[in-house]
């Protein structure tokens, strides 16, 4: 057990953490449930009294997917409920959650590179993905990301997202081209 009277940086970042907690309401999948309207607004309800309508779904750790958190915020985009492990909504619920989240986090895999040139200072992309072919450009080479050493996150000059999920899964020519741009 630490000592309270410890003012080391480890347990100033451990109280910091517990107090950002501490804002949250985490909520169990068993005590909420997950709705559309007639006009498609997103409803979600808590044990059965508090509902918080018109609301969208966010991983709360979208890119690394470090844990199984999804936070829903309101139209000001202010935090209503964090919801842990949405695998244990009822199955209705969990289909609208996962369709929410796959419009809103809808991120085409890379599945092979044609070419990747410099285009008026930016790196046009000629790809093949899961989702068919795409041309985009990258403006900087801080929107191309690598995350664990193999799983690439790019992001292109108008906002849209692609992904390599595995850069060893990518032919020899396809990997030469994304590693000379990482």
């Amino acid at each position: 057990m630490k000592d309270p009277s410890d003012n080391s940086p480890d347990a100033s970042a451990d109280a910091g953490w517990k107090a950002e907690m501490g804002r949250f309401e985490i909520v169990a999948p068993d005590r909420i449930r997950i709705w559309r309207d007639e006009f498609l607004h997103l409803h979600v309800q808590l044990d059965g009294e508090t509902e918080h309508v018109d609301v969208k779904p966010a991983p709360a750790f979208p890119v690394s997917g470090a844990a199984n958190y999804v936070s829903f915020l309101d139209t000001d985009d202010e935090e209503v409920l964090l919801l842990k492990d949405p695998d244990g909504l009822d199955p209705d619920s969990r289909r609208v959650l996962e369709e929410e989240l796959g419009r809103a986090y809808f991120v085409p895999k890379i599945t092979y590179v044609y070419q990747i040139e410099d285009s008026h200072g930016a790196a046009r992309w000629e790809v093949d993905t899961d989702r068919g072919y795409r041309m985009f450009d990258v403006r900087d080479r801080e929107d191309v990301r690598v995350i664990g050493g193999t799983r690439v996150l790019l992001q292109d000059a108008d906002g849209n997202r692609f992904e390599v999920e595995d850069l060893n899964q990518l032919d020899e020519r396809s990997r030469g081209l994304v590693d000379k741009e990482i």
